[in-house]
């Protein structure tokens, strides 16, 4: 990718940083490149074309993962064939799973930040007649209980259990289907979190900017329980979906990748449920 080249030659080592910042370039490149083509669901179609410039962020991690798993060396003959499995030797456990795979979580992290705070920032330099034009798709769903805003940011994180099994069997189906439904809910959680910051409903502050950082200081450890939730739920299904096309059902190799995928869902499951412990506490913290 061009902008790792750019990124690295300007001295950025880090990697978490060229996540979020790529987050942050490819999404900003999605709306405006959408508003000036299209004229109807600029919102929309500039989530297709960030997903679109995202697949080959994630598509990479998830194939990096998934051959790091059992990989297999063949040796023998004519007569005899033998396949070694080559893996990490240790129990496999909710705890190895995610040292296995915390690449894969940290680029999902960083990638989902960047495009969110992009949408954040661009919602917050817009006049609102502006945002329902551009953002009419993300705007309906932020809009759907006007009266309420707290409830509507409650029902959004409700919603994230659906969110978490639809990531599931989208990247089980469709080998990309799992970077739309991350574009998707970062530039919906972006839209929520600005359109809140420019309405302070909760009168942190009169200013947007600090009423923005207000707001994401309250929801963040909940954001980011939720999102790590269905990220652990796309890596599931992705990973399944890498050991279905390219290995032999039921295989050790497959056997292997299937376990970890089970135990990434479960861990999702897990999270999900610590994430609405918190949800739950912040909002009686709120009325």
């Amino acid at each position: 990718m061009i902008l790792r080249k750019i990124f690295w030659k300007l001295g950025f080592k880090n990697e978490s940083l060229y996540m979020f910042m790529a987050g942050f370039l490819i999404a900003l490149a999605g709306i405006v490149i959408g508003k000036i083509i299209f004229s109807q669901n600029i919102g929309l179609v500039a989530v297709f074309l960030t997903a679109l410039a995202a697949i080959s962020l994630v598509d990479k991690q998830i194939s990096i993962s998934e051959l790091l798993l059992g990989r297999t060396k063949r040796a023998g003959g004519k007569l005899l064939i033998l396949d070694e499995i080559i893996t990490v030797q240790h129990t496999v456990t909710l705890k190895s799973v995610y040292a296995d795979h915390k690449n894969l979580f940290r680029t999902y992290l960083f990638l989902f930040l960047g495009i969110m705070l992009c949408y954040s920032s661009v919602i917050m330099v817009l006049p609102q007649e502006q945002v329902e034009k551009i953002f009419g798709e993300q705007f309906k769903i932020i809009s759907g209980n006007a009266l309420n805003p707290l409830q509507t940011f409650t029902e959004i994180i409700v919603n994230n259990f659906f969110v978490l099994l639809t990531g599931f069997f989208l990247a089980l189906l469709f080998e990309f289907g799992t970077t739309f439904i991350i574009v998707w809910n970062a530039s919906v959680w972006g839209t929520a979190f600005a359109l809140a910051a420019k309405t302070p409903f909760l009168q942190l502050s009169e200013n947007p900017l600090i009423n923005f950082a207000l707001i994401m200081a309250i929801v963040f450890p909940h954001l980011v329980l939720e999102i790590i939730s269905y990220f652990a739920s796309t890596i599931a299904g992705g990973l399944l979906n890498k050991a279905l096309i390219l290995e032999e059902t039921w295989s050790t190799r497959f056997k292997i990748i299937a376990t970890h995928s089970t135990l990434i869902f479960l861990f999702g499951l897990l999270v999900l449920g610590l994430a609405a412990i918190v949800e739950t506490i912040v909002i009686i913290i709120l009325e």
